[in-house]
């Protein structure tokens, strides 16, 4: 067998900002570099002839397959490697170990990384053998004939990971990809109209958010394409198609055909539990993601990463907490976290949930060293950012602790939320804000009752003078008659008075709870559901019974009344309220929380009699036909 000679072959423009990276990546791992450019005008070929790359120039003319084959035609060693420069080979891929084989060509895995932070895989052929015809065909999203009818050339996955960070949103719209690519691609489909250039031109399309032409595109590719590898992820994303246009029973109707016919296929039960979330049917949600779980992540097909472990986790713990069960909301933020620690999302939900649940700083700390140890610059800096975010006493602590340089923003923030509001004001009047942080500002001037920094935030929100003079005369503790206000403005107090119970200001708090207590409904649903995340559900059924003669027939207010007799295992006043909801609104999800109640009463009948009604009243709810066991 013996040691396998390789060439990377690689077509490039204007890649100087990706190029040497890639190229660092497979040091001594190939043994020569050839270089097509196609009309660089940057540093692209002084850093490839640096990196000790063959370069070799040619006219670009639309056409990726004739550049593919020409960078081939240069390669001389055994196998041939193909990346594009926003690529770059994992650090753990032992090339040699998977040419031990020697077969033909290998399927390797690409890891197409997004700016939401999550992944896309999908397996191509990008290691091959060399001197055996293999040529590319296709304009755009080229493929190599390796299933040309005569051909009976080997074949096998390869354990090769490739990341790609191409289809980041940043550098999407540097390249202008979208609209090259379309281009190009509508030009393809019309002179060869195959099932995969139209599944190539329907992904363009919903890149674009064109979802209609999207789907548009899949139907026609579908037909073609039953035998291809692509069809699980053509179907998927036909499904999200319609998901997005609203058009639920289509989507339902295609994801049941899908996993009737790939019964095994993470993601369409991931997609299936999406739905449903939205749709609030969260007992079919909940078992659609343990499916996913249950199945674990998709090997060898095109995937979203995740799906079978810290996605479906996740989605978990968001359908628990929208039910106010924070226990197993934990248990799954928990789950996510040891399935992938550097899943953003999920730590902050597992340090959310413990703030949520009253467990002290001190504790919280011990829970990071354990759940999250830091072993790097990098650990820390992902730590500082979650805890920034979710406006924690800790981060402070973790900036003395470790002397760390922030920004000003940064530092605002955690010198208010440790409670160094004088300091935090410094900072703040000779800066200017980034995002949300007028929020955080008009904290700061409620605390220290002074509204300098009222030009800081006001041109960051959408109030009316009439507001504007309420917000003043807030900050000043001034009698106050809100009457009907703008949902900005809610929201506005309803932030303040969360924040204010956790730095614990309980003055500044009694003052907005009795100005909310003569608010309207709309303000006192917000302020209860806000007291309830943070634990004080007692109080919030309280303000909420004060209130209830005027509001009983308003369904928001009676079913979060019920929500809060639920929480404190008051079931029999719980399903008293739900009966009213359904009185006033035929509802799924109320249905589905008394279900739950009952369930909690061991009341059979009660269930028996509920799970005709939900048959009768919402044919999409998979759950009520399954058989019990």
């Amino acid at each position: 067998m013996g040691v396998k000679t390789i060439s990377l072959c690689m077509i490039v423009k204007n890649e100087e900002k990706y190029l040497e990276a890639c190229l660092k990546s497979v040091k001594n791992k190939v043994n020569e570099i050839i270089i097509v450019d196609t009309g660089s005008q940057d540093q692209t070929i002084d850093i490839a002839k640096e990196n000790g790359a063959k370069v070799f120039s040619i006219k670009w003319n639309n056409d990726f397959a004739a550049a593919r084959n020409f960078s081939i035609k240069q390669a001389t060693m055994d196998y041939i490697l193909v990346m594009d420069a926003d690529e770059y080979l994992d650090e753990n891929v032992d090339l040699q170990k998977v040419l031990t084989s020697e077969k033909d060509h290998y399927s390797i895995r690409i890891k197409n990384e997004l700016s939401s932070g999550g992944s896309i895989f999908h397996p191509a052929v990008r290691l091959f053998k060399n001197f055996i015809g293999l040529q590319y065909f296709g304009k755009i999203h080229e493929h190599l004939n390796v299933d040309r009818p005569t051909s009976e050339l080997s074949h096998e996955f390869g354990d090769v990971l490739i990341h790609h960070i191409g289809y980041k949103d940043d550098v999407v719209v540097e390249k202008e990809k979208h609209n090259r690519n379309m281009k190009i691609l509508l030009d393809e489909v019309e002179t060869n109209p195959t099932g995969y250039n139209l599944y190539n031109l329907g992904n363009q399309y919903k890149a674009n958010e064109q979802h209609n032409e999207a789907l548009e595109a899949y139907k026609k590719a579908f037909p073609l394409s039953k035998d291809r590898l692509y069809i699980n992820y053509l179907l998927y994303n036909m499904i999200d198609c319609l998901r997005i246009l609203g058009r639920t029973k289509e989507a339902l109707d295609v994801l049941d055909a899908s996993i009737e016919s790939f019964p095994n296929h993470t993601d369409f039960y991931f997609m299936r539990g999406r739905i449903y979330e939205e749709m609030a049917y969260y007992k079919d949600a909940e078992i659609a993601y343990k499916k996913c779980v249950e199945l674990g992540e998709v090997k060898l097909l095109q995937t979203l990463d995740g799906v079978g472990s810290y996605l479906s986790y996740i989605r978990l713990g968001h359908i628990y907490i929208e039910l106010g069960d924070y226990s197993s909301a934990l248990d799954m933020a928990t789950a996510a976290l040891k399935s992938n620690r550097y899943h953003m999302p999920a730590l902050k939900m597992y340090l959310e949930l413990l703030i949520r649940t009253n467990v002290p700083n001190v504790k919280i700390k011990e829970n990071i060293k354990e759940i999250f140890p830091i072993a790097s610059f990098e650990d820390l800096k992902h730590l500082v950012i979650v805890l920034s975010v979710i406006k924690s006493p800790l981060l402070q602590e973790f900036l003395d602790q470790y002397n760390l340089k922030v920004s000003e923003s940064v530092l605002g923030i955690s010198k208010l939320y440790s409670k160094n509001y004088m300091e935090s004001y410094r900072i703040w009047k000779g800066n200017g804000l980034e995002s949300d942080e007028y929020k955080d500002v008009l904290l700061l001037s409620f605390l220290l009752k002074n509204n300098d920094l009222e030009y800081k935030y006001k041109s960051s929100l959408n109030l009316s003078k009439k507001e504007w003079k309420l917000v003043d005369k807030l900050i000043y503790r001034d009698k106050v008659d809100l009457g009907k206000i703008s949902e900005e403005l809610e929201d506005i107090i309803v932030f303040i008075s969360k924040q204010l119970i956790y730095l614990y200001e309980d003055e500044h708090f009694n003052y907005l709870f009795n100005i909310i207590a003569k608010g309207t409904s709309s303000l006192k649903i917000k302020f209860s559901k806000m007291l309830m995340e943070t634990g004080f559900t007692q109080n919030a059924q309280q303000v909420l019974l004060d209130f209830y003669v005027e509001n009983q027939t308003n369904k928001e207010y009676v079913e979060l009344l019920a929500d809060t007799c639920y929480k404190q295992k008051q079931f029999n006043e719980a399903i008293s309220f739900y009966n009213r909801v359904t009185e006033l609104s035929k509802d799924y999800l109320s249905y589905e929380k008394m279900y739950r109640t009952f369930e909690k009463l061991n009341n059979l009948e009660g269930l028996k009699i509920l799970t005709e009604e939900i048959k009768r009243l919402f044919p999409w709810a998979l759950w009520v036909k399954q058989p019990k066991c």
